[in-house]
């Protein structure tokens, strides 16, 4: 499809994540699925954005197919949500974490959830940006705020496409730490949303149970990603280069 994809599992790129948090600069690390990879396919300019990842990794169960049929052999996706889940778990004080999206109702309830989760999480920020097309007053605030936080891992929680944008477009206005792409992930673990059924997960229907949820809104998406997605790869295939 035209972009890089780690062969990962949730330790490997928890090793990774690690190592990336101990150099001086901001890292990128973003799990994508059909939508991200089936979008940078068919768009150059964000097939550039997301070039400029540190890290790409298998979010979707259709990914992981498509990296089995290459000789992967992986066993299971890298989910966004449940890799954040994972991370916060293995990563006690001193590991320092900030959580940037959604609304400040849910980050008060994700706080909550991450410190039954993990008792000794070191929280050093969350910031809920207006719903708004942020302005350059706005992004130097971000910047700001992030950079005296000093944390190792910033979660980032935007909608569609324009999390990965915003994260490289701003990559150089922050010092170090390292940026993750997670999508739905604090909606899901502050328990604002319920995760779809573990057979639904394994089956790769996740997108189904969402789309069960929120017909209306995810339907003409699913169907543009989906149907971008499947004839990329397939063609792809048939020309003996995916």
């Amino acid at each position: 499809m035209g972009t890089s994809v780690a062969c990962a599992t949730y330790d490997s790129a928890l090793a990774d994540i690690k190592a990336l948090a101990r150099e001086p600069r901001a890292a990128a690390v973003c799990p994508s699925n059909t939508h991200i990879l089936g979008e940078a396919r068919h768009t150059p300019e964000f097939a550039r954005v997301l070039a400029r990842f540190d890290m790409v990794l298998p979010d979707g169960m259709p990914v992981v197919w498509a990296l089995n049929y290459h000789g992967a052999d992986l066993k299971d996706r890298v989910y966004g949500p449940y890799f954040m889940r994972h991370a916060l778990r293995h990563t006690p004080r001193p590991w320092r974490h900030f959580f940037f999206g959604d609304s400040e109702e849910c980050l008060v309830e994700l706080r909550r959830a991450l410190v039954q989760l993990q008792p000794d999480v070191d929280i050093v920020g969350m910031l809920s940006p207006p719903f708004r097309p942020f302005t350059e007053a706005d992004e130097a605030s971000f910047a700001d705020i992030i950079n005296r936080a000093d944390p190792d891992f910033v979660w980032v929680a935007l909608p569609g496409v324009r999390m990965e944008r915003w994260i490289i477009d701003n990559q150089a206005r922050f010092r170090r730490g390292v940026f993750l792409a997670v999508g739905d992930a604090f909606a899901l673990l502050s328990g604002r949303r319920s995760f779809a059924p573990s057979w639904m997960q394994r089956l790769g229907l996740t997108w189904a149970y969402r789309l069960s949820k929120e017909p209306l809104r995810l339907g003409p998406r699913y169907l543009r990603y989906h149907f971008i997605f499947v004839s990329y790869w397939l063609w792809d295939a048939l020309r003996g280069r995916t």
